[in-house]
């Protein structure tokens, strides 16, 4: 996209850092301290397991997903935590059952079409990246194939469609992006 075209759309590029910045305090630090006070008992951390498969997350201007990748790889980096601890490196024969942070979790509207494929792409690139980590560890080969589940990232005006067709304001957790604040307080 062109300088001009970019400005007229109001698009522009989110760094990883500057994610980063915006989700940590809306909800990254959070979840890690509650690891950190629940990682002594295998029923807490499990706990803390389903609790985060369960978040949901709108980005209304979502872009390429840069923020839905960056947000879904940290939940998945603690779900790889809360997993270690629990099975304490021991080789799993279902882990693809156990790992329950999901790219489903993750909604986007975009409302150019291109940016809204690269979300939907770059989300599944993460799925597969934090799949292949897990594997490694746990000495697995979990492959997803053919594919199951992928981000729910739609092509439409975020200004134009009502936000509850997209996920239901009961069941999300955070809206992020440009802004950022939990969708529980919003409503």
């Amino acid at each position: 996209m062109g300088k001009e075209e970019r400005r007229s759309l109001g698009a522009h590029y989110t760094s990883e850092e500057n994610i980063l910045k915006l989700i940590k305090p809306l909800f990254l630090d959070e979840l890690w301290n509650e690891f950190e006070k629940r990682k002594n008992t295998k029923v807490e951390l499990m706990e803390l397991h389903d609790k985060i498969a369960k978040l949901k997350f709108l980005d209304p201007a979502c872009g390429c997903g840069n923020s839905l990748i960056i947000a879904y790889r940290e939940l998945r980096l603690l779900e790889f935590e809360i997993l270690k601890m629990i099975y304490d490196n021991r080789q799993m024969i279902l882990i693809d059952i156990l790992c329950k942070v999901s790219v489903e979790q993750f909604y986007g509207i975009e409302i150019e079409e291109f940016p809204s494929q690269i979300a939907e792409v770059g989300m599944l690139l993460m799925k597969h990246q934090m799949d292949k980590e897990v594997s490694n560890y746990f000495g697995m080969n979990l492959i997803d194939f053919p594919i199951k589940k992928k981000a729910n990232i739609i092509h439409r005006n975020a200004l134009r469609v009502n936000w509850e067709h997209v996920v239901k304001k009961n069941e999300l957790d955070y809206i992020m992006g440009v802004f950022a604040y939990p969708a529980k307080k919003v409503y």
